[in-house]
């Protein structure tokens, strides 16, 4: 019965040590990933900083297409 209650208190304490990070404030600001001026304005509004900023990639250039 102890050693149930231990594991249990153990498990307990790591999904909370574990969901209790940085991720789900990152994850809020995930729309403002791939938009850098959004994301500075994000942080200067609440003072929460967006750490993953992507920079899309480029369009490719359309394929040539040959007139028949």
């Amino acid at each position: 019965m102890l050693l149930t209650l231990t594991g249990l208190l153990a498990c307990a304490l790591a999904c909370w040590r574990a969901c209790r990070g940085d991720s789900f404030e990152q994850a809020a600001l995930l729309p403002f990933a791939d938009d850098p001026d959004a994301a500075r304005r994000m942080t200067a509004a609440t003072g929460r900083r967006c750490e993953r900023i992507v920079e899309p990639l480029p369009e490719p250039a359309p394929p040539d297409r040959f007139r028949a």
